[in-house]
């Protein structure tokens, strides 16, 4: 792969990390308008300022390992392959924190993170059928 396709997909990989970082830290206060303060699908286990508490944490921990799989993307070479690990990850808690923080409500699926989710799906599928795309 020519590095300049590598630097492209790193950076992409990373600005979606920032968004999931921005968000964990409770920076889109507009995503949260009109939630119910539950989750769909943890029902009434968890409601309220302990629901969000968990997806911003959640959120946190997958842009966190979201940027790293950027970094292991930009620094490739055929000695590490740490961004395959970091992309699973990182899109399994992309996907969770989306999944802890819907509430039902169809309407909201995209201020409440549905593309996040299209971009982890993305992601952890290039790991899993692109292998060695950066080795």
């Amino acid at each position: 792969m020519r590095p300049w396709l590598r630097y492209l997909i790193a950076f992409v990989v990373g600005a979606h990390g920032f968004v999931y970082i921005r968000f964990g830290l409770g920076k889109f206060p507009e995503t949260l308008e009109g939630w119910k303060g539950s989750s769909w699908l943890l029902g009434s286990a968890v409601t309220g300022d302990r629901l969000k508490a968990l997806a911003f944490a959640v959120a946190l921990v997958a842009g966190i390992s979201t940027l790293g799989c950027a970094v292991a993307i930009g620094f490739a070479s055929s000695d590490h392959g740490w961004w395959r690990p970091l992309a699973v990850a990182s899109a399994a808690f992309g996907i969770s924190s989306f999944a802890i923080l819907w509430d039902g409500q169809p309407q909201r699926l995209v201020y409440q993170g549905v593309i996040g989710v299209v971009v982890s799906v993305i992601l952890l599928v290039s790991a899993i059928v692109f292998p060695r795309a950066f080795s």
